[in-house]
Protein backbone atom coordinates (compact mmCIF):
# COMPACT_ATOMS: atom_id res chain seq x y z
CA UNK A 1 0.00 0.00 0.00
CA UNK A 2 1.51 3.16 -1.01
CA UNK A 3 1.86 6.08 1.32
CA UNK A 4 -0.86 8.81 1.61
CA UNK A 5 0.32 12.06 -0.28
CA UNK A 6 1.04 15.03 3.01
CA UNK A 7 -1.50 16.83 3.83
CA UNK A 8 -1.58 20.77 3.79
CA UNK A 9 -0.68 20.23 7.70
CA UNK A 10 2.26 18.54 7.53
CA UNK A 11 3.71 20.46 4.11
CA UNK A 12 3.39 23.53 5.95
CA UNK A 13 5.02 21.82 9.10
CA UNK A 14 7.68 20.65 6.67
CA UNK A 15 8.97 24.14 6.12
CA UNK A 16 8.53 25.11 9.54
CA UNK A 17 10.89 22.68 10.65
CA UNK A 18 13.59 23.59 8.06
CA UNK A 19 13.18 27.17 8.86
CA UNK A 20 13.81 26.43 12.84
CA UNK A 21 15.96 23.96 12.29
CA UNK A 22 18.45 25.79 9.76
CA UNK A 23 18.70 29.04 12.25
CA UNK A 24 19.15 26.75 15.07
CA UNK A 25 21.92 25.70 13.46
CA UNK A 26 23.57 28.91 12.10
CA UNK A 27 22.95 30.35 15.72
CA UNK A 28 25.13 27.47 17.80
CA UNK A 29 26.30 25.24 15.19
CA UNK A 30 25.63 21.92 13.78
CA UNK A 31 26.48 19.62 16.24
CA UNK A 32 25.36 21.59 19.28
CA UNK A 33 21.63 21.12 18.47
CA UNK A 34 19.75 18.09 18.85
CA UNK A 35 16.95 16.76 17.62
CA UNK A 36 15.08 17.44 20.56
CA UNK A 37 15.80 20.50 20.63
CA UNK A 38 14.23 21.50 17.17
CA UNK A 39 11.29 19.17 18.87
CA UNK A 40 10.88 21.80 21.51
CA UNK A 41 11.27 24.80 19.58
CA UNK A 42 8.47 24.26 17.40
CA UNK A 43 6.12 22.59 20.66
CA UNK A 44 5.70 19.11 18.44
CA UNK A 45 6.49 16.07 19.77
CA UNK A 46 9.97 13.89 18.94
CA UNK A 47 8.27 11.24 17.05
CA UNK A 48 6.28 14.20 14.90
CA UNK A 49 9.62 15.48 13.88
CA UNK A 50 11.58 11.75 13.24
CA UNK A 51 8.14 10.67 10.98
CA UNK A 52 9.24 13.76 8.23
CA UNK A 53 12.83 13.40 8.73
CA UNK A 54 14.91 10.00 9.79
CA UNK A 55 17.74 12.52 11.25
CA UNK A 56 19.83 15.18 11.50
CA UNK A 57 22.02 14.96 8.37
CA UNK A 58 18.70 14.46 6.66
CA UNK A 59 17.30 17.51 8.18
CA UNK A 60 20.64 19.43 7.34
CA UNK A 61 20.61 18.19 3.70
CA UNK A 62 16.85 19.48 2.83
CA UNK A 63 17.24 22.70 4.83
CA UNK A 64 20.43 23.47 3.01
CA UNK A 65 18.77 22.45 -0.43
CA UNK A 66 15.81 25.11 0.41
CA UNK A 67 18.47 27.48 0.89
CA UNK A 68 20.57 27.02 -1.90
CA UNK A 69 17.17 27.30 -4.35
CA UNK A 70 15.69 30.44 -3.08
CA UNK A 71 19.28 32.13 -2.96
CA UNK A 72 19.21 30.92 -6.51
CA UNK A 73 16.09 32.48 -7.33
CA UNK A 74 16.88 35.81 -5.29
CA UNK A 75 19.75 36.00 -7.74
CA UNK A 76 18.20 35.71 -10.61
CA UNK A 77 15.43 37.82 -10.19
CA UNK A 78 18.23 40.21 -9.45
CA UNK A 79 19.98 39.57 -12.68
CA UNK A 80 16.63 39.93 -14.29
CA UNK A 81 15.94 42.93 -13.59
CA UNK A 82 19.67 44.73 -13.74
CA UNK A 83 21.67 44.99 -17.19
CA UNK A 84 24.95 46.12 -15.59
CA UNK A 85 27.24 43.08 -15.34
CA UNK A 86 29.02 45.19 -12.80
CA UNK A 87 25.67 45.60 -10.53
CA UNK A 88 25.71 41.60 -10.82
CA UNK A 89 28.46 40.82 -9.34
CA UNK A 90 28.83 43.57 -6.54
CA UNK A 91 25.54 42.18 -5.70
CA UNK A 92 26.80 38.32 -5.27
CA UNK A 93 29.71 39.57 -3.17
CA UNK A 94 27.35 41.19 -0.92
CA UNK A 95 25.22 38.79 -0.54
CA UNK A 96 27.76 36.22 0.70
CA UNK A 97 29.18 38.22 2.36
CA UNK A 98 26.00 38.84 4.66
CA UNK A 99 25.79 35.53 4.57
CA UNK A 100 29.34 34.96 6.15
CA UNK A 101 28.76 37.31 8.65
CA UNK A 102 25.60 36.52 10.19
CA UNK A 103 26.33 32.95 11.03
CA UNK A 104 28.43 31.23 13.26
CA UNK A 105 31.74 29.44 12.22
CA UNK A 106 31.17 26.41 13.87
CA UNK A 107 27.90 26.13 11.29
CA UNK A 108 31.05 26.30 8.23
CA UNK A 109 33.19 24.26 9.74
CA UNK A 110 30.66 21.42 11.11
CA UNK A 111 28.80 21.01 7.98
CA UNK A 112 32.04 19.39 5.44
CA UNK A 113 31.50 16.06 8.19
CA UNK A 114 28.05 15.62 7.12
CA UNK A 115 29.38 13.64 3.34
CA UNK A 116 25.50 14.32 1.68
CA UNK A 117 25.76 17.72 2.46
CA UNK A 118 29.33 18.68 1.52
CA UNK A 119 28.85 17.01 -2.18
CA UNK A 120 26.01 19.15 -2.43
CA UNK A 121 27.95 22.05 -1.89
CA UNK A 122 30.86 21.36 -3.43
CA UNK A 123 29.04 20.70 -6.43
CA UNK A 124 26.75 24.11 -6.17
CA UNK A 125 30.21 25.69 -5.60
CA UNK A 126 31.51 24.82 -8.64
CA UNK A 127 28.56 25.18 -10.39
CA UNK A 128 28.96 29.07 -8.79
CA UNK A 129 32.20 29.44 -9.69
CA UNK A 130 31.85 28.54 -13.82
CA UNK A 131 28.64 31.25 -13.42
CA UNK A 132 30.70 34.17 -11.97
CA UNK A 133 33.60 33.27 -15.06
CA UNK A 134 30.50 33.71 -16.99
CA UNK A 135 29.94 37.12 -15.75
CA UNK A 136 33.30 38.21 -15.83
CA UNK A 137 34.07 37.24 -19.28
CA UNK A 138 30.77 39.02 -19.88
CA UNK A 139 32.41 42.13 -17.77
CA UNK A 140 35.28 42.27 -20.38
CA UNK A 141 33.37 42.14 -23.47
CA UNK A 142 31.29 45.37 -22.10
CA UNK A 143 34.48 46.74 -21.19
CA UNK A 144 34.59 46.48 -17.94
CA UNK A 145 37.22 44.06 -16.98
CA UNK A 146 40.81 43.58 -18.22
CA UNK A 147 40.98 41.07 -21.30
CA UNK A 148 44.41 39.61 -20.25
CA UNK A 149 43.49 38.17 -16.87
CA UNK A 150 42.71 34.34 -16.36
CA UNK A 151 38.61 34.40 -15.20
CA UNK A 152 38.85 31.07 -14.11
CA UNK A 153 41.34 31.62 -12.04
CA UNK A 154 39.88 35.53 -10.49
CA UNK A 155 37.01 33.80 -8.99
CA UNK A 156 38.82 30.80 -7.53
CA UNK A 157 40.58 34.12 -5.48
CA UNK A 158 37.64 35.78 -4.38
CA UNK A 159 35.90 32.49 -3.07
CA UNK A 160 39.47 31.35 -1.30
CA UNK A 161 39.45 35.41 0.45
CA UNK A 162 36.03 34.51 1.49
CA UNK A 163 37.11 31.49 3.07
CA UNK A 164 40.41 32.86 5.09
CA UNK A 165 37.69 35.79 6.83
CA UNK A 166 35.98 32.94 7.97
CA UNK A 167 38.71 30.84 8.92
CA UNK A 168 41.00 34.24 10.68
CA UNK A 169 37.43 35.35 12.19
CA UNK A 170 38.04 38.74 10.71
CA UNK A 171 34.66 39.40 10.92
CA UNK A 172 34.69 39.99 14.29
CA UNK A 173 37.64 42.66 14.23
CA UNK A 174 36.14 44.99 11.74
CA UNK A 175 32.56 45.19 10.59
CA UNK A 176 31.16 42.98 7.44
CA UNK A 177 30.89 46.78 5.27
CA UNK A 178 35.02 47.65 5.78
CA UNK A 179 35.81 43.65 4.96
CA UNK A 180 33.60 44.00 1.72
CA UNK A 181 34.26 47.33 0.65
CA UNK A 182 38.13 46.03 1.55
CA UNK A 183 37.54 42.61 -0.51
CA UNK A 184 36.25 44.30 -3.27
CA UNK A 185 38.84 47.03 -3.75
CA UNK A 186 41.53 44.08 -4.01
CA UNK A 187 39.78 41.60 -5.90
CA UNK A 188 37.36 43.40 -8.33
CA UNK A 189 39.29 46.61 -8.59
CA UNK A 190 41.93 45.00 -9.95
CA UNK A 191 40.35 43.04 -12.66
CA UNK A 192 38.74 46.47 -14.08
CA UNK A 193 39.62 48.82 -16.96
CA UNK A 194 39.06 52.65 -16.16
CA UNK A 195 36.00 52.28 -17.37
CA UNK A 196 35.08 49.68 -14.52
CA UNK A 197 36.91 51.00 -12.43
CA UNK A 198 34.38 54.41 -13.07
CA UNK A 199 31.55 51.90 -12.48
CA UNK A 200 32.49 50.30 -9.52
CA UNK A 201 33.63 53.59 -7.48
CA UNK A 202 30.14 54.57 -8.57
CA UNK A 203 28.67 51.24 -7.34
CA UNK A 204 29.98 51.52 -4.22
Amino acid sequence: MKNAPPTEYRKTLKQKILVTAMNCFKQKGIKAVRMDDIANELSISKRTLYEIFSNKEQLLYEGVIVERQYQREEMLQFVKNHDDVMQIIIHFYHIRFQELGSVNPLFFTEISKYKRVADYLYAQQEEQLQNRRAFFMRGVREGYFLPQLNYEVVPRLGEAVMNYIMSAKIYQQYTLQEVFRNFVSVILRGCCTEKGKKMLDESL
